[in-house]
């Protein structure tokens, strides 16, 4: 599905409003769960690193795993990436093979993850089972663990705890599901110990507040097309599409390099693309004469070689203040 419009107006509306009850509910039953992990958490003998969100989707967590795992795997570590595979059929402990598996069976993030991170020394696992996984991985040689989408996953501690923000919208409207995108009441960001913000406006005649995310210590970076992308697409008229929570960022990223977008065609995040979407995307490009071109999330449940893939990577001056305060961290264990 698409993420409501009314999540991320300025200030709650009717349809919030209206839904306001069960948001109470959901919140309750979500800080109680959360709780009940927390006392049952399993505490690995390596450090284990965090990246998580509190919204539904889209605030770019997937880009500050991989930047990370590729990061400490160049340090000498052997990394292990835990992920839950949204979507996938893997019940017990599994290691993610890009060459052989397929999104449906290891989920499309997880999936994208191994293949972009098939040249260093990072093993991505997935299961239901965090604290499962996270012993299989250990077993395996793992030196440092990161649980991608980990902030609600209470039942594995870490030694660093990161929230990512979409700095378009950190909160949205503030409220939970579902009346709004918070997977937990705001109140739980103090989990933290810090925040990414990813791609925050320029201030445009007003100073930026000295507290923007109540608070929460946070570093800004922004994500970018990477240059050996945009060279392969520039100078052709393309035909753009993502199954994201929010398709409109990748549509942007790719307008501001300036490329030629002939069309951009929006799917519903994590989209399972069918022989008649197939299709229909190769008649569209067929039609408008353009070349097909979309995320690495969405090549994992496409075709070999459906489409030409336009890789994202983080960028900012505050890259070496963000490891420097995780190596403190991780110091501690």
């Amino acid at each position: 599905m698409f993420a409501p419009a009314f999540w991320y107006a300025p200030r709650p509306g009717l349809a919030a409003m209206a839904l306001w009850p069960w948001a109470v509910a959901y919140a309750g039953a979500a800080r109680l769960h959360g709780r009940l992990r927390a006392r049952r958490a399993y505490y690995a003998g390596v450090p284990v690193i965090s990246v998580g969100n509190l919204v539904v989707g889209g605030a770019g967590k997937t880009p500050v795993v991989q930047w990370l795992a590729a990061h400490y795997a160049a340090q000498g570590h052997q990394v292990a990436v835990l992920s839950r595979g949204y979507g996938s059929q893997a019940t017990y402990p599994q290691q993610v093979n890009p060459h052989t598996h397929s999104a449906a069976q290891v989920g499309d993030e997880p999936l994208a993850l191994a293949r972009a991170l098939a040249g260093h020394a990072v093993v991505v696992w997935v299961g239901r089972n965090r604290p499962a996984v996270a012993r299989r991985a250990e077993q395996s040689g793992a030196t440092l663990l990161i649980l991608d989408d980990g902030f609600q996953r209470r039942d594995v501690a870490r030694s660093c705890d990161i929230l990512v923000l979409n700095g378009l919208s950190p909160w949205g409207n503030g409220l939970p599901l579902p009346a709004g995108p918070l997977r937990e009441p705001l109140s739980a960001r103090r989990r933290a110990h810090f925040a990414i913000v990813i791609n925050e406006p320029a201030p445009t005649g007003k100073p930026r507040p000295t507290l923007p995310y109540y608070g929460l210590p946070a570093y800004r970076l922004t994500t970018r097309l990477a240059p050996a992308s945009v060279a392969a697409l520039r100078g052709k008229p393309l035909l753009a599409f993502a199954g994201l929570a929010h398709p409109d960022k990748f549509m942007r990223s790719l307008a501001a390099e300036g490329l030629i977008l002939a069309a951009a065609i929006a799917f519903p995040d994590h989209h399972p693309y069918s022989a008649a979407n197939l299709t229909y995307l190769r008649q569209r490009a067929a039609e408008s004469k353009a070349t097909l071109v979309t995320t690495s999330k969405d090549a994992a449940r496409l075709p070999p070689n459906f489409a030409q893939v336009a890789e994202l990577e983080l960028t900012g001056a505050q890259q070496t203040d963000i490891l420097t305060e995780i190596d403190e961290y991780l110091a501690a264990v």
